[in-house]
């Protein structure tokens, strides 16, 4: 808020800021929030003071609602009682976006979302920042870790996740996050399916760089763990075409503990990097099996004891166990390598803890994830960590 309106002390811009501040997304896509206001004057004179210096545009008046656009993107529109502000937007589309801003300023409760199950479910979370949100919404592959559980037959707009933020930890910004439904019996498929992950015992936790876009830690038994994943549309998906090549059915089936995934980056392509605790490691008995059906134009082949690569000319595969039963895999060498060590970048011994004794836990690295962040920095408050874990 600091950031946007250009203040020092954000207690002293006409804002009542003892009162929630609510952030949104509409249907169409705009990013909005909504403030309540204590002095509409202060207000106004603040932004009057911003549009010299170009930062907004001059207020004017639009159906008796006070408006401005700050940045050149973000229109903003406020009464004796709320400010809202949406965006971004380019110039042509400001005016329908002056139109929907001026539309909540006039409803009242009965129209706005305070009567909605969404609003209720917000409404019932103490933290001091609270998030509730369509899986729909969320970018796919971001929105893995939440749907994880989902049952098959479940649409992603059915899938909600609620989660509480904290950032009490310096450049640290921790989901404790837990996925449900407003429809009763996929509400009851995903309790019973998170009940297949279990205590973290940290066996990897210090094993990712730090500087890797993402890693992810959990404790599963593959027998239950494989189960749950033909039953989610992007996992079955993943697994089909991975089994095509290797039996990857049969190596979760054999995980029995810790499990970490990593993304060191994500230039080019994929260096996803895994290793699991195992009870067994009866699926290399298979491995002759494995390279007579290869397809055609890949093989696999030996690339130490109890290690194998396949290839098809344009991708590797590295995977193998080593002999205190550990899997491992990468698309490099190197890379397949790369969890059975500890890592002289390591985590931070606090986010480290913190994943300890969770069920699951997910690191992303904002840094190496955007880039140039500035606009995301701002919004977070400084923040380069995220950490999302189940609750």
């Amino acid at each position: 808020m600091a950031s946007l309106l250009k203040v020092d002390d954000v207690n002293d811009c006409g804002l009542e800021l003892s009162e929630k501040i609510y952030a949104f997304e509409t249907p169409e896509g705009n990013i909005g929030f909504s403030a309540k206001v204590a002095d509409e004057g202060r207000l106004k004179a603040l932004f009057d003071a911003l549009s010299k210096d170009g930062t907004c545009q001059k207020v004017s008046v639009y159906k008796d609602f006070n408006f401005t656009v700050v940045k050149d993107a973000w229109v903003a529109g406020f009464s004796s009682e709320a400010l809202v502000v949406m965006g971004p937007a380019l110039p042509s589309q400001q005016q329908e976006l002056r139109r929907q801003v001026a539309k909540c300023l006039g409803q009242d409760e009965e129209q706005g979302i305070q009567g909605s199950p969404m609003f209720s479910r917000l409404d019932s979370i103490s933290s001091p920042v609270a998030i509730v949100v369509q899986a729909a919404v969320l970018p796919e592959k971001f929105a893995v870790p939440f749907t994880i559980c989902a049952p098959k037959d479940a649409d992603a707009s059915q899938i909600m996740i609620a989660a509480e933020l904290d950032t009490s930890d310096e450049g640290l910004l921790t989901i404790t996050g837990e996925t449900f439904s407003f429809n009763k019996d996929i509400d009851a498929k995903l309790k019973s399916s998170s009940a297949v992950f279990r205590s973290i015992e940290g066996t990897y936790v210090d094993r990712i760089p730090a500087n890797s876009v993402a890693g992810a830690f959990m404790n599963v038994d593959g027998e239950q763990f494989i189960t749950l994943l033909h039953a989610n549309k992007t996992f079955q998906a993943l697994l089909a075409g991975m089994n095509m090549a290797v039996d990857m059915d049969n190596i979760i089936k054999s995980f029995d503990g810790d499990v970490a995934i990593c993304l060191p980056d994500i230039k080019g392509k994929a260096n996803v990097c895994m290793a699991a605790e195992l009870k067994g490691k009866s699926f290399l008995d298979d491995i002759g099996y494995w390279k007579q059906s290869c397809p055609a134009g890949s093989k696999i082949t030996d690339w130490g004891k109890d290690a194998y690569c396949y290839t098809n000319g344009e991708m590797s595969y590295y995977f193998g166990v080593t002999p205190d039963m550990q899997f491992y895999s990468g698309s490099t060498a190197d890379g397949a390598r790369g969890l059975l060590a500890r890592s002289s970048s390591r985590l931070l011994a606090k986010l480290q803890d913190k994943i300890k004794g969770r069920r699951l836990a997910v690191v992303l690295n904002i840094g190496a994830l955007l880039g140039d962040y500035d606009f995301v920095s701002d919004m977070l408050g400084g923040v380069d960590t995220v950490l999302y874990v189940m609750k």
